[in-house]
């Protein structure tokens, strides 16, 4: 696939942490993928789990919808598997 100039232009005025967020979004997105795909399951059944539209659920998987952590945990719920795992590192006194 050809890469577009003016999107690779745009891209070097991207922050850092911005880049960062996409990229965790992603990663999200993939984890339900892989839990669907899995179980068998399409987004349309996890919609109907969730009690949302599946063209919101569509809009969620595109990867830049901004998840929080009540939606991760619906999803947790709903999919009875893990989405994120939050490490914690041991304070030392």
């Amino acid at each position: 696939m050809k890469r577009s100039r003016i999107i690779d232009e745009r891209r070097k005025h991207v922050s850092a942490e911005t880049r960062e967020r996409v990229a965790l979004s992603f990663q999200i997105v993939d984890r339900i993928h892989e839990i669907l795909v899995a179980r068998g399951l399409r987004q349309k059944d996890l919609a109907m789990m969730l009690g949302k539209s599946e063209a919101e659920i569509s809009k969620w998987m595109r990867g830049t919808h901004n998840f929080t952590i009540d939606t991760i945990v619906a999803i947790e719920e709903s999919l009875q598997a893990p989405i994120l795992q939050v490490f914690h590192e041991m304070e030392t006194a």
